[in-house]
């Protein structure tokens, strides 16, 4: 009896689950199946994963691969280590998939993009530098996926507090576009925003961030894009923690200082979960002192990793 290894959410929680899948095979070989409940668009290149993965659109998948198997359903966020912020998300799929808390093995997280998607993103670069005539380019992801454009103020909500507002995101847009070339990832468009907008799919994206010099963005896909092709950059984090969604050892971590925010039980829910997202409602709202710190201290990073 294989093991079938069902996993969902969005496309950062698959990424995050490539690791664990990758060191899973090392030690099982192909014996074991996995059901993306979100779809196989980053499983596809990946040449240990690519034969054992199928969605639940595959016709007899449930006779065929999960009837006669054991189901393993990956909750990370309901695992131990994850809620009480002593493991990442990677981490915790790998003590779900491996049954270990030694994550010292675990591979990067691997994207294969084709040669398409790699001269698009080229196209893409080029357009930006062109678009204004800077050198280096930099892709900013400022919402994360829970938000939302209020069409008649303008103003950018986020009810989970991992977004930025609107006005931050001219004003570090703006700031970082007078030495670069700015790339905004993001499915809001602003009709006066003087950034590069693109409309394109995820693994689009992928390639032009692996093609791009830096990364800026917030609790979003973007950031583990970045990391998977090992890409400098800087995240801010609101009502989320570090430890838990992003990669504190590779990534310049910029929050609000000094704020005591609540871990909200995510996909546990009830009334703590509730009361966690008003507690942290303000996690991602800056004064003007403490935007400007943020914007100066991204632009150090910027400078002291990809130069101007």
């Amino acid at each position: 009896m294989k093991k079938v290894f069902f996993v969902n959410g969005g496309a950062g929680r698959v990424l995050c689950s490539i690791p664990a899948f990758l060191k899973y095979y090392k030690s099982h070989g192909n014996d074991f199946y996995i059901i993306s409940e979100s779809g196989m668009e980053f499983f596809v290149g990946i040449p240990e994963l690519t034969d054992v993965v199928y969605d639940l659109s595959h016709k007899g998948v449930f006779e065929s691969i999960i009837k006669p198997n054991q189901c393993v359903t990956l909750e990370p966020y309901r695992e131990y280590g994850y809620y009480n912020q002593q493991k990442s998300l990677i981490e915790s799929f790998d003590k779900l998939v491996n049954e270990t808390d030694d994550h010292s093995d675990l591979p990067r997280t691997v994207i294969s993009l084709n040669q398409k998607e790699e001269i698009n993103a080229v196209d893409i670069i080029n357009k930006s530098k062109e678009y204004h005539g800077k050198k280096k380019v930099v892709v900013l992801q400022p919402f994360g996926r829970s938000s939302e454009l209020h069409e008649k103020s303008g103003q950018v909500i986020d009810v989970s507090s991992r977004s930025l507002t609107t006005d931050d995101y001219y004003y570090i847009s703006e700031k970082i576009r007078k030495k670069y070339n700015v790339i905004t990832m993001s499915e809001i468009k602003f009709k006066n925003d003087k950034n590069l907008h693109i409309e394109t799919n995820l693994r689009q994206w992928a390639a032009v961030i692996e093609a791009a010099d830096y990364f800026v963005g917030v609790d979003s896909v973007g950031q583990h894009m970045a990391y998977a092709f090992d890409k400098p950059g800087s995240v801010i984090i609101g009502s989320t923690f570090a430890e838990n969604i992003s990669y504190p050892n590779h990534f310049n971590i910029v929050e609000k200082k000094d704020q005591q925010k609540k871990y909200s039980p995510i996909r546990i829910e009830g009334i703590d979960s509730d009361l966690a997202n008003r507690h942290n409602d303000k996690c991602m709202s800056f004064s003007k002192r403490e935007i400007e710190e943020i914007t100066t201290k991204i632009l150090r990073h910027i400078k002291s990793k990809i130069g101007e």
